[in-house]
């Protein structure tokens, strides 16, 4: 490609949509699975259930904050170019482990393993609505990795999870036509707007002020 193509290229180029709404205070929330349970299923729940514990207006978002254990009959969905590029075939990669096929979502191989691993990594986020989006990677016996979009899998011996809240935020999924899914759109939630923060700064002054005024009297009864 020439100079000129490269330059042309680059003055039509759309720059991307950056939205980073401010938040409030992350809150942490722990549990654990029990042997037998079914990982994607109880995550929803998980987040379905601190979810309604607070009121919309002040947070509709979660999110994995960690989480270690071993799984067991693991399903996963192999990545893939596009929705664009359905015929895609990732069957001869080198980079997986093989693992039982069962089929194509949106041009994306599904397989399933049927045998034990440690969770390497797992992240995503949840929707008040009951949307969510999780990406895991899993070490087998020999230490070899797989990961992609999680579908399903079962605990092994235990799961220790630590999902998060951010208080101020909505995440919701809206059709992106660039992709063909339904991606995160991050919102700010309206009772966290400019007088919300001057509310909480109000209050952080009068708490400063008023140490200062029982400083001073402290120091006067001496």
């Amino acid at each position: 490609m020439s100079g000129d193509d490269t330059r042309a290229n680059e003055a039509t180029r759309q720059p991307s949509l950056l939205v980073v709404p401010p938040s409030g205070p992350v809150t942490a929330h722990a549990l654990r699975l029990h042997p037998g349970e079914s990982l994607m299923p109880s995550l929803r729940s998980a987040a379905d259930v601190i979810l309604a514990r607070i009121p919309p207006e002040k947070c509709s978002s979660a999110f994995v904050l960690t989480a270690v254990g071993s799984l067991k009959d693991a399903t996963l969905r192999l990545a893939n170019a596009s929705r664009k590029d359905l015929k895609t075939d990732i069957g001869t990669s080198t980079n997986t482990s093989g693992g039982e096929r069962l089929g194509e979502a949106k041009g994306n191989d599904i397989r399933r393993w049927r045998q034990r691993f440690e969770i390497v990594s797992l992240v995503g986020t949840f929707s008040r609505d009951g949307g969510c989006h999780l990406h895991i990677s899993l070490s087998d016996a020999e230490g070899k990795t797989i990961g992609g979009h999680l579908i399903d899998a079962d605990v092994f011996t235990t799961v220790e999870i630590v999902l998060g809240t951010a208080d101020g935020i909505s995440f919701v999924r809206e059709h992106d036509d660039a992709t063909g899914y339904r991606e995160l759109v991050p919102l700010q939630l309206p009772a966290y707007s400019t007088g919300t923060w001057y509310q909480w700064g109000k209050q952080i002054a009068t708490t400063f002020l008023l140490g200062i005024a029982v400083g001073s009297i402290m120091q006067l009864r001496r």
